[in-house]
């Protein structure tokens, strides 16, 4: 071959071919013809001492690219060289040269290197070249996914390399801004090569215009308004914007789009390297790369489309490590070491399973809040009826952060939905783990039983939030320091509301109502951990009914369109799993029934609800000033946070009646009783000495008889839940009727042991004189805000190439069921007596009589607070 200019003799004619084999290059050849024969003229001389130009290679939209060997190495390039186009000829130059200064400074596996570069001239005009890499064989990223049917490994290989590439450039403040499938070239052995850089961009800030350009369909929304097309290629889009404008979300909006083109292109050419897990996991990454510039089409998993601004990717990064979640190189036990199967050091807790023990859980354990927990027994007074609930607050705690420890890993490891393991990062795992750990550090001594009587003043939740709020809290800088987290982070995770709740918004982002849920939902760690460790402690089978192991394995995340285009995200169920997650709501049912709500405990209740509202009218504070007074001499006094707990020294004699009531337990209802009425502070003294209430009248809704009453009472009861005043209106209106039945009741059999004149006349005093009878209704106690739900079993023969929802949802009837009817089921409404007139009344009054006189209370009670002198 001989050469003129350092040129093979049949170089033009071969690159007039290339010229008029294209439609949209044929009519420039007779244009750029001359030119090019000067331009490759000079960059054959310049580049001589080591380079021989073979042939042409292609035409491309900015240059023409020929072959060249690199004599030294004996290995072939390829050099590119500025079209001469009519009236662009400045504007390629400036895009090639853009691309050469942009491809010197970088190095990176899977970006083209540069090798030579340097100016020809032509009419006194600057025309650039380069040269750089040739990768025999190599196509563009579709090609190379149509031509055979490829791996799910050679495909993530790509994705991993394309994003790596992106990663890097970002990492020098650098932006690709033209990314599509055409751009990213693949080796034959399946390494991806990021080309194509002559639109690239330093970021900096500052008000002068720069030269951009893109494609259509792959630019990001906001560039559009700098931008024109050109109008040899209508895809082509040019255009002059300021520095300050250019951002990376540009890229990550092209990343997103080729990712979703290059996952359909998989489909088509290889449907069985793809399964559905990774079709939407992979459609899933795709749209939230989009900037939440999300389209009709752009959505995945049943998000919508404004929850992609809020679930959208703030970094490359962070794409990067979801990618590798699915290749295996992503280590969450090395983030996050409390997930770890085998942790080093562990808690032994009584329900048998080791709980993680890091040095950061030690700490947060350590802190004053949390180890006045392990003075707080878990079930208050019950331990008069059970004797064996004896544990903690604590233990309970340690407990539920041990069952979401496995929570988190089973939905991690979701096989069928991927939600869940790309959505939540390592950040957001340690910061549900606290959540965990802390959600009942507001818990005190009775504080459920408190609960009942007022909500507004005793909410233990509420205090635990405003103890966490507390500035310089020691678990927040514990949080901060050895977590790595913004404790702020935890506290949204603990304030979520999942789902709109009488007309209320949604509380949190979607990941914090997530993650919300499985600390607080239908089958949340919380509500696991009790139910099997009451029943351990207090000697029942019940909790034994929860198939743990099966329940982990069926877990997943529900999510599903809701008002004002929100997602609604929760923890749900497998619809295999169903039967083991309705265990659960099964296991509480009975435990309410046979113990919670046991007539002992209630007659318990009654009697404090009863000592609380006597408090409360007796004393002159509002709830606030209640609230406050309570809760900061509880924690100072009773709990010891702030230094050793005195447990209230009063002068009483109660001090030495204490039997089997625990120390911390008794503090707090002396602390009623030293602030009630006086008929308050005896309740008080009676339970101390285990003297309670026995029952005399119980009403049931499964009663014909009684349904209609048990509504009204309900009904009456829930609609002043927070106002103890009518309560307590009612209570003494109940208790006057029956006083006045017995004072008006006939004439005493004659030689009766138990309806004598000194048992009447003793009746009559003791109402007289204080308490002698107490109505008790229970609560309304929903298992959680939200329903459980579970994913559909899909048709495994269905095997569709479009995307769509992880699967169909339903409610579990059986669940819904149990909630709906819980407390109509098990609640019973009961009047108790003092025990030392309970024969007595029993004797004088039929269940009719006494019966009645719930009606007539209920329709005499006053719902206004009395006037205070």
């Amino acid at each position: 071959m001989t050469t003129t200019n350092y040129l093979p003799d049949d170089f033009f004619d071969k690159l007039r071919d290339i010229y008029e084999a294209k439609a949209n290059t044929k009519s420039y050849w007779a244009h750029e013809n001359v030119p090019l024969r000067d331009i490759f003229a000079q960059v054959g001389e310049s580049l001589k001492f080591n380079y021989e130009i073979v042939a042409p290679f292609r035409v491309g939209g900015s240059g023409v690219v020929a072959f060249v060997r690199d004599k030294n190495l004996d290995v072939t390039r390829v050099l590119k060289v500025s079209r001469p186009s009519p009236g662009k000829e400045d504007i390629l130059a400036k895009i090639l040269s853009a691309e050469t200064k942009t491809l010197l400074r970088l190095s990176h596996q899977n970006i083209i290197r540069i090798f030579a570069q340097g100016v020809a001239r032509h009419a006194g005009e600057p025309r650039p070249y380069y040269v750089m890499d040739y990768i025999e064989g190599a196509l563009d990223s579709d090609e190379y996914l149509e031509k055979s049917p490829r791996t799910l490994a050679e495909f993530l290989r790509i994705l991993v390399g394309m994003v790596s590439a992106i990663e890097y450039l970002h990492a020098h403040d650098q932006i690709h801004m033209d990314l599509k499938p055409q751009n990213l070239l693949v080796t034959p052995n399946g390494t991806p090569i990021l080309s194509d850089l002559g639109f690239a961009k330093h970021l900096r800030i500052d008000d002068k215009y720069t030269f951009i350009g893109g494609t259509k369909g792959f630019i990001h929304p906001d560039a559009y308004a700098f931008l024109l097309s050109v109008e040899s290629d209508p895809n082509r889009l040019m255009g002059d914007a300021p520095h300050s404008s250019l951002k990376k979300e540009w890229d990550l909006y092209s990343l997103g789009k080729t990712v979703l083109r290059l996952t359909e292109a998989m489909v088509k050419a290889s449907p069985s390297a793809l399964d559905h897990y990774h079709r939407r996991y992979l459609r899933l990454l795709g749209c939230r790369l989009l900037d939440g510039h999300n389209e009709a089409g752009d959505t995945a998993a049943n998000v919508t489309l404004s929850t992609f601004k809020e679930i959208k990717y703030a970094s490359v990064t962070e794409a990067r490590d979801d990618l590798l979640k699915l290749t295996g190189e992503y280590n969450l036990e090395a983030s996050v070491p409390e997930l770890q199967r085998n942790p080093e050091k562990t808690v032994q807790l009584a329900t048998g399973v080791r709980t993680p023990f890091t040095p950061r859980v030690r700490s947060i354990v350590r802190t004053p809040h949390f180890r006045g927990l392990g003075s707080v027994t878990q079930l208050g007074l019950l331990n008069l009826i059970y004797p064996t609930t004896m544990h903690t607050r604590m233990e309970h705690a340690l407990g539920t952060f041990s069952v979401l420890c496995r929570y988190i890993i089973a939905l991690h490891n979701d096989p069928l939905n991927p939600v869940f393991r790309q959505l939540i990062n390592a950040y957001d795992i340690r910061c549900a783990l606290l959540a965990g750990l802390l959600h009942d550090i507001g818990q005190y001594p009775m504080a459920h039983d408190l609960e009942e009587a007022d909500k507004t003043v005793f909410d233990h939740e509420s205090h635990g939030l405003r103890l966490l709020k507390t500035e310089k809290n020691a678990v927040s800088r514990v949080a901060e320091s050895e977590w790595g987290v913004k404790f702020d982070d935890v506290l949204r995770i603990l304030e979520a509301r999942p789902r709109t709740v009488e007309g209320t918004p949604l509380r949190g982002t979607l990941k914090h109502r997530i993650l919300h849920t499985l600390i607080d939902g239908p089958i949340d760690c919380d509500k696991v951990d009790y139910i099997v460790r009451d029943s351990l402690h207090l000697g029942l089978t019940y909790g034994r009914i929860i198939d743990l192991e099966r329940l982990l394995a069926c877990l997943s995340i529900v999510l599903k369109p809701q008002e004002k285009d929100e997602t609604y995200g929760a923890l749900g169920i497998h619809e295999k799993g169903k039967v083991q997650a309705e265990a659960v709501a099964f296991a509480r049912y009975a435990l309410y029934g046979q113990v919670y709500w046991h007539h002992a405990y209630r007659a318990i209740k009654a009697m404090l609800h009863r000592a609380v509202w006597e408090m409360q009218e007796h004393g002159k504070a509002s709830k606030e000033a209640l609230r406050e007074q309570f809760f900061e001499e509880i924690d100072a006094h009773v709990l010891g946070t702030a230094g050793t707990p005195t447990l209230f020294p009063l002068e009483s004699a109660l001090w030495g009646a204490g039997g089997e009531v625990q120390i911390r337990d008794l503090a707090t209802v002396n602390w009623i009783g030293k602030h009630s009425s006086p008929a308050g502070r005896e309740l008080v003294e009676a339970m101390a000495r285990r003297d309670l209430f026995k029952r005399v009248l119980v009403l049931s809704h499964a009663s014909s008889e009684d349904s209609e009453l048990w509504d009204e009472l309900t009904e009456f009861f829930d609609k002043h839940r927070r106002d103890p005043f009518p309560r307590l209106s009612f209570q003494r209106q109940y208790q006057e009727k029956v006083r006045k039945d017995v004072e008006e009741m006939g004439p005493l059999p004659a030689q009766s042991e138990v309806l004598t004149l000194n048992a009447k006349t003793s009746f009559l005093g003791a109402c007289a004189r204080g308490i002698v009878l107490l109505v008790d209704v229970p609560p309304e106690r929903r298992a959680s805000r939200i329903d459980l739900e579970y994913l559909v079993e899909e048709d495994r023969r269905r095997y569709r190439v479009e995307e769509m929802p992880v699967a169909s949802l339903e409610r579990s009837q059986v669940w819904k069921q149990l909630e709906t009817n819980f407390r109509r089921s098990i609640g019973k409404i009961r009047v108790f007596c003092h025990p030392d007139h309970r024969e007595f009344l029993n004797a004088a009054q039929s269940r009719e009589q006494l019966r009645d006189a719930l009606e007539t209370a209920l329709s005499r009670a006053t719902v206004a607070p009395p006037a205070k002198e």
